[in-house]
């Protein structure tokens, strides 16, 4: 599994909730998360950022937005 991959399995299983950046390094994608992320949104994948709301960390958190779906369209969502 590539690290991109590991990006979108780590995001697409929490989708729509906020992960932190530390997450993401500690799932294996690395600390260049961003440029995962940068890939995963240049293939079409809406994903906000903000910065941790507790301001106790400079790391970021993230969010794989998708809308609901009506049932059978999931597919339209597969990486």
């Amino acid at each position: 599994m590539t690290k991109r991959e590991i990006a979108y399995a780590v995001l697409r299983e929490r989708a729509n909730e906020w992960v932190s950046g530390n997450l993401l390094v500690e799932a294996g994608v690395g600390w260049r998360y961003s440029a995962r992320l940068y890939e995963l949104r240049q293939a079409g994948h809406v994903i906000e950022e903000r910065p941790d709301p507790t301001g106790r960390s400079a790391v970021h958190e993230y969010r794989l937005v998708i809308p609901d779906v009506a049932p059978g369209q999931e597919t339209l969502w597969a990486a």
